[in-house]
This record gives C-alpha cells, sequence and structure tokens, in this order.
C-alpha cells in the first residue's frame, strides 16, 4: 500500500500548458523531450513510492523574458505511473492516475526536470450514502445524461460512458471524471481542482444546469442548423 505523503513531499513537476489532472483519474501522455523520457525511464527504475510526478499548469507567458523559467500555478496533482510503453522511436506513452492533489510551496532545484516541495491535499471521507451527496451526483448524472442525448458527438461523454460511471464510481471519482471531460477553459478546470470535493460538485453541477438552460433556450431553432440559406 502506498505511503501517505506529507507536508515537504518533494515531487517532479511536469509542466502542461492546457492540461490539469484531477485525482481518481487517469492521463495519457506521449513524452517526446528528452529530459521528461529520462524521468520516465529513472522512476520506472525507482522503488514503488518514487514513481510520481506531479502535474501543473503553466502559466501565460505574460512579460515573461525568454531565458526565465516557466511560470506556474501552484495547485496541482500527483500521478502515479500505472502504465509505460516504451516506442521504437525514443518517445514513451505513460499512462497516469491521480493520486492527490496539492499545492506547491517551494522548489527544489533540480536538472534537467523541475522538483516543486508541495503540500498533499487530502479531502476528509465522504460518506457515499449522505441524501445530500446522493441527490446531488444523481442531478449531476442526469443533466450529463440529458446533455449526451441531445447534443450527440458534441458533448464529451456517451451516455453508455455515463452508465459507467453510475453503475461503478462513487461521488469523488464520477464529479472528477466529469469535469476531466467537459470542454471547460482550463483556468475554469483549475479552479474546480483547488475546490474541496463537496465544493467541486455543486460548481459542476451549477456548470451543467447553465449548459441545460442554453440547449433548451435554443431548442426551438434547432432544426434551422442545417438549413444555412437560413441562417
Amino acid at each position: 500500500m502506498s505511503e501517505v505523503p506529507s507536508a515537504g513531499t518533494r515531487l517532479p513537476l511536469f509542466p502542461l500548458p492546457d492540461v490539469v489532472h484531477f485525482p481518481r483519474t487517469h492521463l495519457r501522455l506521449h513524452i517526446e523531450e528528452p529530459r521528461y523520457r529520462r524521468l520516465v525511464r529513472e522512476l520506472v527504475d525507482g522503488d514503488e513510492e518514487s514513481q510520481r510526478v506531479g502535474i501543473v499548469l503553466l502559466k501565460p507567458p505574460q512579460g515573461r523574458v525568454a531565458s526565465d523559467p516557466p511560470e506556474i500555478f501552484p495547485g496541482g496533482t500527483a500521478g502515479r505511473l500505472e502504465d509505460v510503453e516504451f516506442l521504437a522511436n525514443g518517445r514513451i506513452n505513460v499512462l497516469l492516475y491521480g493520486e492527490f492533489r496539492f499545492q506547491v510551496t517551494g522548489e527544489a532545484g533540480g536538472e534537467p526536470v523541475r522538483h516543486g516541495v508541495v503540500r498533499p491535499v487530502f479531502d476528509p471521507p465522504l460518506n457515499e450514502e449522505d441524501a445530500g451527496l446522493q441527490v446531488v451526483r444523481r442531478t449531476v448524472l442526469s443533466l450529463a445524461h440529458s446533455l449526451a442525448e441531445d447534443l450527440g458527438e458534441s458533448f464529451p461523454l456517451s451516455g453508455e460512458e455515463l452508465e459507467d460511471l453510475a453503475g461503478r464510481c462513487g461521488f469523488e471519482e464520477t464529479v472528477n471524471r466529469i469535469a476531466v471531460e467537459l470542454d471547460l477553459p482550463v483556468l475554469r478546470k483549475l479552479h474546480l481542482l483547488t475546490e474541496a470535493v463537496p465544493e467541486r460538485a455543486l460548481s459542476l453541477l451549477a456548470i451543467l444546469r447553465g449548459r441545460r438552460q442554453v440547449v433548451d433556450l435554443l431548442s426551438p431553432y434547432r432544426h434551422l442548423a442545417g438549413k444555412s440559406d437560413l441562417n
């Protein structure tokens, strides 16, 4: 069983410009840069407790000179290596499983990959039988189902995928899986990540309700979508 990380845990950082990783979700990465390929090999060769990488979001490069290290947002998720595929061209496919979110409290140097000193953020255990949580979960899934039915491929999760979530995933995983897939601005996803799970669920519920309202508002005009001469 994995050791519970403590404040001051050091993690190699993988800054990305457009990806927010959530706990209890999977993230696939295609590794091309030599320094990160080397990192993956070192992690694979290390013990189980060292096979984590911190996924963090890069800040926009406004006003930053090229020689400066890119700035990162402090919130991120520690992903454990779950599967690694070494390709013939030297590149690597990696599957990460999000274990816990964290706050970067400082950087610990390290070359050629940056390392962060992080404070793990753990949510209190949820009572899955709580009536309030059950209502929120059912409503989130119901709204997602209705949007999938109306929007088809324009909605990122199919009805079958939502049925799978409803049947086998708990509260947090359901919320996080839907949050990952929604086409939201990356900073909105980062804000969701920084919220505690119950608040994140309510935020997701508000987002889905807003989209449901827009779809309902536009539904009388959907028959015109394929008639460009009338648009």
